[in-house]
């Protein structure tokens, strides 16, 4: 059964995860509001997590800053649960996902129900 109450898009680009004074890249497989599935190295669950999703071919250089913590481990990598965000790194990840849904007025219905549950 699907639990999931934000669509996830597939959006492939590079992230870097800090722990602590340790820092792991990974491919981002896809985002929603709420996270992101990275595949990459594992690290123990429930790790905080400083999170940074680059986004290339914007000039001057643009990358969204992510707090959270890691949620669930696979072979293939790690579901990451945003907890904190800053304004604009919230607005590009909304404007990620209406890019890349085939419905962008429930992925914008989505946007207005996270700003209302914060």
């Amino acid at each position: 059964m699907e639990r999931r109450k934000n669509r996830r898009v597939p959006f492939q680009v590079e992230a870097t995860v800090q722990i602590g004074q340790t820092s792991i890249k990974g491919m981002v497989d896809n985002l929603s509001m709420k996270g992101m599935f990275l595949a990459s190295e594992t690290l123990s669950e429930g790790s905080p997590l400083e999170i940074s999703i680059g986004l290339s071919g914007s000039s001057p250089s643009v990358s969204i800053e992510l707090k959270g913590r890691a949620v669930r481990l696979t072979e293939t990598g790690i579901a990451i649960e945003f907890h904190e965000m800053d304004l604009d790194s919230f607005t590009h990840l909304r404007n990620i996902i209406a890019q890349n849904t085939d419905d962008p007025d429930a992925a914008y219905e989505e946007y207005c129900r996270s700003i209302m549950s914060k």
